[in-house]
């Protein structure tokens, strides 16, 4: 989602090497990025931000490809956190520590060095040892709360929901103007006036009356996904859903987080969790009136973002599906949500064909087979 910034980079980066390196041709330059997944950097290339030049970099032998860092040896765990008992507490000022005893760092998910700083903060707290990353992400949550809670004192009590539902709106639209904020927190029924003014002091904008974007990590995720799955779930989503700016923001956030979906897009697992059920139904209602900002938001986030798209788009009635791929513009460069692109053409031609007019039939059926013939199994190529 930050294809413009590395590309800035890297131009940089070349440009520098270029001037400062009598002969760069055996030179190399390595970036070090934090990612979710390994297909960001082959895409690279087919951002509209990338210059031909850096295309050429990035397509041929000048591309010497990505490589992930190697394991954290389980050796250096121990004293990464003794490191960050020690960061922490003397952030928050405690001191001189008791021995505080080291968890049981060869588990599988301290090979993440965040889950090692989140244990370090439970110890810190006296809490139990977690067993496993919900529970050490969950425990981190309720203590982000209590740091809010003793912030308002007792004057104005923040109930731990209310906070909760806010800050997951404000992660899933990533920052608001502040009376857009104070408009979604009437919504909700949150009786907090100071809420919104507190926020912005903690993330402060880049203007007067903003509240910054807040990029959710895992932890942010993880709180998006707690509410959502709660009584006030569907609001926050629809919510997060009601201008087309923050549909886009929203499908970002949703893009780096997976969808547990059948094998052909098209639907939910049985086992999927009950927030997932939460966003589809909302964006189910977005294609109504945001469709062609979904689809063209599907279109530039590609495959991260198709079982999203795709499962709501199926919860939609046929008739729905059909009037609304009427007025759906299919772009070129859909073929990483072939799947979703088929099945609007498909509707665009059953629309044509209910009008009964053969020039508009004609052309639904060549974009149909054009989208069919993009389509990566052989079924679909053989149909066009």
């Amino acid at each position: 989602t930050r294809q413009e910034t590395l590309l800035q980079l890297l131009e940089v980066a070349l440009q520098v090497l270029g001037e400062r390196v009598k002969d760069a041709s055996n030179m190399r330059v390595h970036v070090l990025c934090l990612a979710r997944e390994s297909t960001w950097w082959d895409k690279l290339k087919d951002s509209s931000e990338c210059s031909s030049l850096m295309s050429n970099w990035l397509t041929y032998t000048g591309n010497y490809g990505r490589a992930p860092l190697p394991p954290w040896a389980s050796d250096d765990r121990p004293s990464a956190f003794q490191d960050a008992l020690e960061d922490f507490a003397n952030a928050q000022m405690i001191g001189p520590l008791m021995p505080i005893p080291t968890p049981n760092l060869s588990h599988k998910m301290y090979e993440r060095p965040l889950f090692i700083h989140l244990a370090a903060l439970a110890a810190l707290a006296g809490e139990a040892e977690h067993g496993s990353e919900e529970a050490l992400v969950q425990a981190q949550l309720k203590r982000e709360f209590n740091h809010w809670r003793r912030w308002f004192g007792t004057e104005e009590p923040l109930p731990s929901e209310d906070w909760g539902s806010t800050l997951a709106w404000l992660s899933l639209v990533n920052g608001s103007d502040i009376k857009v904020m104070r408009k979604a927190v009437e919504a909700m029924g949150i009786d907090t006036p100071r809420f919104a003014e507190v926020t912005a002091g903690f993330y402060p904008g880049a203007a007067k009356g903003l509240v910054a974007p807040l990029q959710p990590d895992l932890l942010g995720e993880a709180l998006i996904a707690q509410q959502l799955g709660k009584e006030r779930g569907k609001l926050i989503m629809n919510l997060a859903l009601s201008h087309w700016e923050q549909v886009v923001e929203t499908l970002i956030i949703l893009s780096r987080i997976r969808c547990v979906h059948t094998s052909d897009f098209r639907s939910l697992t049985a086992d999927a969790p009950l927030w997932q059920q939460t966003v589809v139904e909302g964006l189910a209602e977005a294609w109504l009136t945001h469709g062609q900002i979904l689809l063209d938001m599907g279109r530039l986030l590609g495959r991260r973002t198709l079982a999203w798209l795709l499962v709501s788009w199926c919860l939609l009635a046929m008739e729905q599906r059909e009037c609304l791929a009427d007025a759906l513009v299919l772009r070129d460069g859909s073929t990483s949500i072939s799947e979703l692109a088929v099945d609007v053409a498909r509707a665009k031609l059953r629309a044509a064909e209910a009008k009964g007019v053969e020039s508009d039939v004609a052309a639904a059926l060549h974009n149909l087979a054009t989208f069919l013939s993009d389509h990566v199994d052989a079924a679909s190529r053989g149909e066009a």
